[in-house]
């Protein structure tokens, strides 16, 4: 905290100078684009990704905020890269805490029967119509979704000039839900539809044995659904009827997507919906509380000013 103090302090000596300030705001956005380029290649983002993108930047300016590109920018960049890090380093990490899982973690309860036996539970009924290219489709949805929503509404946030709606975004999502999950999936054995039903990977995914063990585990509840639940929540907040309108059809299809494809059982989605509710309330209450702490500040900073 202290470095990025000390880098907006110079900063802002430099910004009094007209050339200097065009100057630092092109090389500022630069970073932008170069950090949005490299969260993109985590994931390896096809062209469809970027269309997405562009349509739900469409009418960001409907939500941007009164802030000066040169006060924003800096703080703006430090945060996009530093959320961009940890993005990279995170699939490698999920996969090292799955396979110790499977390999050392005993868990208390095995739900694969008890869910199995649950009427409806497995479904089915949203599998009724299943026409190949809306297979595909999906795959694209699911495949994208546990992070695309969430990169989508970062970027516009930042185009907004609003790095308080940056963290609301990954705070509401990932940040908070991930603490929650983990105890479920190191007690609780609950393994995809498509596994314990012996039905083909609904995402053709062409696992091996020994992969599909490892992969299909940790169903409950589903963080695919809690964290597309956390953003169409937040989306519907946005002012911007492009954003609100796709984002909230995007999560929808999500949520639908891990039942079409055989990847969670309905009552996975219905506790993923339950945790991204609660996430986003509890990001709420945690906001509103920060805000009273600064509005007291600025109050005895004013009343000290005056005396």
């Amino acid at each position: 905290m202290y470095i990025l103090q000390r880098v907006m302090s110079v900063l802002q000596s430099v910004s009094d100078y007209p050339g200097m300030r065009r100057a630092l705001f092109i090389i500022l956005f630069i970073c932008f684009g170069a950090t949005v380029w490299n969260i993109s290649t985590v994931e390896n983002w096809i062209i469809f990704n970027w269309l997405f993108l562009g349509l739900l930047l469409l009418d960001f300016n409907k939500d941007q905020k009164d802030v000066p590109w040169l006060s924003f920018l800096p703080k703006g960049v430090f945060l996009l890269f530093i959320l961009y890090y940890i993005y990279r380093n995170a699939p490698h990490i999920w996969y090292v805490l799955a396979s110790y899982e499977k390999d050392h973690i005993n868990h208390w309860f095995n739900w694969n029967n008890l869910f199995r036996n649950i009427p409806f539970n497995d479904a089915a009924i949203f599998r009724l119509y299943q026409p190949e290219w809306f297979t595909i489709f999906l795959r694209w949805v699911y495949g994208y979704g546990f992070s695309l929503a969430l990169w989508v509404a970062v970027i516009r946030s930042f185009l907004a000039r609003d790095a308080a709606k940056m963290l609301r975004y990954v705070l509401s999502s990932h940040t908070f839900q991930l603490p929650i999950i983990v105890p479920f999936y190191a007690t609780v054995l609950l393994q995809e539809v498509w596994y314990v039903l012996g039905h083909p990977d609904g995402m053709a995914r062409n696992f091996t044995p020994e992969q599909a063990a490892v992969w299909s585990l940790n169903c409950f509840p589903s963080m695919h659904t809690s964290v597309s639940f956390a953003i169409l929540l937040l989306a519907l907040r946005e002012k911007g009827k492009i954003f609100r309108r796709i984002m909230v059809t995007y999560c929808s299809l999500v949520i639908f997507s891990t039942m079409y494809l055989e990847i969670h059982w309905i009552i996975d989605v219905i506790a993923g919906m339950a945790l991204g509710y609660a996430t986003v309330k509890l990001v709420d209450k945690l906001y509103e509380k920060l805000e009273k702490m600064m509005a007291k500040k600025q109050l005895q900073a004013q009343a000290r000013a005056s005396k």
